[in-house]
């Protein structure tokens, strides 16, 4: 009876401690970023359906009100879209970019959390993206900051700054 009982406390102590880990405010912010970045990823093959979930997908990691901003130049179509580009006309490009031919490639991905305190997050991610069949393909490394904001007990993302 008491190797059960000991092993029965051993297991409701590991369980509590993977659980508390996992849904740590670091992992879900990490797991939303991964999330949020996988979204941008196309093959050629991908139907509608898959576009479909990532736009959806991405949609739901967004806070409403959030602010995208653009610090850089040499990305295609900064200066007809502007600095500022809100959740809609967001979730429009992605859709758009999946329901198009393109390829989209992402490597290099790199995601630290530099900051985190009750209800707002900051994390850079980094990370190198290749696009084929585009009016005008990118190959580049992309750097940029963003900000989660704990909103009705989900992590989402209120502020993105390419650098």
């Amino acid at each position: 009876m008491n190797r059960r009982l000991l092993t029965l406390i051993v297991l409701i102590v590991c369980g509590t401690g993977l659980y508390l880990w996992w849904f740590s405010d670091t992992k879900v912010i990490t797991r939303s970023t991964e999330s949020l970045i996988e979204c941008f990823e196309k093959d050629a093959d991908d139907g509608r359906f898959g576009g479909a979930i990532n736009t959806s997908t991405f949609r739901d990691l967004l806070d409403d009100g959030i602010s995208f901003k653009i610090e850089r130049d040499d990305i295609p179509y900064t200066a007809i879209l502007g600095s500022y580009i809100e959740k809609g006309e967001l979730v429009q490009m992605l859709s758009g970019l999946s329901q198009s031919s393109a390829i989209v490639k992402i490597s290099n991905k790199k995601i630290t959390i530099l900051d985190i305190e009750d209800e707002q997050a900051s994390v850079n991610l980094s990370f190198h993206i290749t696009t084929e069949k585009l009016p005008s393909n990118l190959d580049s490394d992309i750097n940029c900051n963003l900000t989660y904001k704990k909103v009705a007990g989900d992590w989402k993302v209120s502020e993105a700054v390419v650098k």
